[in-house]
């Protein structure tokens, strides 16, 4: 807890200078209601004297103090949210951040998914900036208790000193509460994140939802979820719940108390009216500041909860390792050699000792069935992973010494999975690239057959894509991903399985710009129909992460073999020479 709260506490360290202001208007807050409530007292004596002067000199410092009071609490909680928002901003910021550099593997294992991931960015950074929120009573309440409870000494200190054996009794309490209420704090955040990923999974799948009628199915899961949530959170309120009554209850007691000791003491002529109002008002004011210090214990427990959660994301060593002397990707390069390269996912072996290369301007091929190894070996190349075992360099220097950024730069992908930002058509295009001015968009959407598409929306190029493309058909977004691949102009390209997905029509008006793409590039291809692929330079057949043929498509629809067997199956006859 100490660690978390140290961490907490670098966190709110660039925006020292409104803490100290908080600080100062804390303690200027504290001191002035503190006084206030002796004025009762002078109040009392001033009236008991029948001297105007008085009263108007005592009811003067009470409207100064209000006064005072009023400005001081507006800077120190206003302050104190503002420096909670820009916290909590931070942490989102650095939450999106470190989603974008960890690697697939983490996203993937990830047992929540992207709704968990979106749980934490939102659901815990809400609870951080309400126990935020929360820091402006430590600099105010406990000064303004031990104050409040100098009152109580000052006015009379044999009745204060009998009061504050319950103390210890109201600790003890507040102690056995807070380590359940850890507890089911976490719990209720896990379930919440449950809750979150379940929603997130209506939303993206609601197509296929509907098709296999699984509304109820979702529905029973959600309120399953919702049911174990609610459950917690009973727990959660009922031990935050139990405090106040149980310190209202002894509050009130001591009060009752109090009017009958004061009772006798006023007969007796040994205290004052005076002292007797500000004694009571002393005690019910500081009762102010034990309520929010015991609300600001449990924002606490939670803050500490959500906080644990999230800086387990931010140290997540899960990351593509970059050297700090990464260079930059050459662009005269020759070769790339993929070199004893295995590769291991979740203690499976994908890839099994995979050695080939590729000269500068060849168009390369990757087939196989499912779960072969082919996509790993384009991701590998990006760098989404590392090879477990060997290497793969360019021309002699291995690729984790360039730099990411450079790297990338070099690769353009196209893939069968197209995601387009919520954005224009345009600004998915630029996406490419946009240290390039946008002005070259049209002549790229040209070459990818997307041009004329685009003129007949409402907008042309400025037209929404819709969530991920929703308002555009499969065949359009995937040739406004080929104008991206178009616009970043890199030298490396990858098309992992690009025309798979698309109707026969949309596959020649797709294929036409993939052509085009290819010309004058080095093209990794990762092909489902192998008559995309029949002018690739040298096609690699892959069987359970191993290449187990590579040759020319003639030469390997010649021999009995994987691929011949593909072409078979495809072709839908039992004799390539037919």
């Amino acid at each position: 807890m100490k660690e978390i709260l140290k961490r907490l506490i670098i966190e709110i360290k660039p925006h020292m200078r409104k803490v100290i202001v908080i600080a100062i208007s804390g303690l200027i807050y504290s001191l002035c209601y503190a006084r206030l409530i002796l004025t009762l007292k002078d109040i009392h004596k001033a009236f008991e004297s029948g001297q105007s002067e008085k009263v108007a000199a005592v009811a003067a410092l009470a409207l100064g103090l209000s006064l005072v009071v009023a400005f001081s609490r507006y800077f120190h909680i206003f302050l104190m949210n503002y420096v909670a928002e820009l916290v909590t901003n931070s942490y989102r910021l650095q939450l999106q951040k470190k989603f974008m550099v960890l690697n697939l593997s983490f996203h993937t294992q990830y047992a929540g998914g992207s709704g968990g991931l979106l749980s934490r960015i939102l659901n815990d950074v809400r609870v951080i900036q309400d126990g935020l929120r929360m820091v402006a009573d430590f600099f105010r309440e406990p000064l303004l208790a031990l104050l409040l409870l100098g009152n109580l000494f000052y006015l009379n200190w044999k009745l204060t000193c009998m009061i504050l054996i319950l103390l210890p009794i109201i600790l003890f309490f507040l102690k056995r509460i807070s380590i359940s209420l850890r507890k089911y704090v976490l719990w209720g955040q896990e379930n919440l994140e449950k809750i979150t990923s379940t929603i997130k999974e209506s939303i993206d799948g609601v197509r296929i939802i509907q098709s296999f009628n699984l509304e109820g199915v979702m529905s029973d899961r959600l309120s399953k979820e919702s049911a174990d949530y609610l459950e917690i959170r009973k727990k959660v309120h009922s031990r935050i719940e139990i405090m106040s009554p149980v310190v209202e209850f002894i509050a009130t007691a001591l009060i009752l108390g109090i009017f009958f000791y004061f009772s006798s003491e006023v007969s007796k002529g040994t205290i004052t009216t005076g002292d007797v109002l500000a004694y009571i008002a002393s005690l019910m004011a500081i009762n102010q500041p034990i309520k929010k210090l015991q609300e600001s214990y449990v924002r606490i427990q939670e803050t500490v909860v959500a906080s644990k959660r999230i800086f387990e994301i931010l140290d997540d060593q899960n990351v593509v390792y970059e050297d700090p002397a990464a260079i930059p990707f050459p662009s005269n390069w020759s070769k790339i050699i993929y070199k004893n390269v295995s590769f291991k996912y979740n203690q499976s072996l994908i890839l099994k000792n995979i050695n080939f290369e590729i000269t500068k301007g060849q168009a390369i091929a990757f087939v196989g069935e499912s779960g072969s190894g082919k996509s790993t070996i384009v991701n590998l190349l990006e760098r989404f992973y590392d090879p477990t075992e060997g290497e793969i360099l360019v021309d002699g220097v291995p690729l984790q010494k360039f730099s990411l950024k450079s790297l990338r730069k070099n690769i353009a992908l196209v893939s069968q999975d197209v995601f387009l930002f919520s954005d224009s058509i345009e600004k998915n295009i630029w996406a490419g690239d946009f240290d390039k001015k946008p002005d070259q968009i049209p002549s790229r959407a040209q070459s990818a057959n997307a041009h004329d598409f685009i003129l007949r929306t409402p907008r042309q190029y400025k037209s929404m894509v819709g969530d991920r493309g929703s308002m555009l058909s499969g065949g359009e977004k995937q040739r406004v991903s080929l104008a991206r691949a178009f616009f970043k102009d890199a030298p490396l390209l990858i098309l992992d399985e690009a025309t798979s997905a698309l109707d026969s029509s949309s596959e020649v008006e797709v294929q036409k710009g993939i052509d085009l793409l290819m010309k004058g590039r080095t093209s990794l291809v990762i092909a489902h129909r192998l008559s995309t692929i029949q002018n690739a330079d040298c096609i690699f057949v892959l069987k359970s992460g191993e290449i187990v043929e590579q040759g020319r498509f003639q030469e390997l629809i010649q021999r009995p073999g994987e691929f011949r067997r593909f072409y078979e199956i495809q072709a839908g006859r039992p004799n390539p020479q037919a």
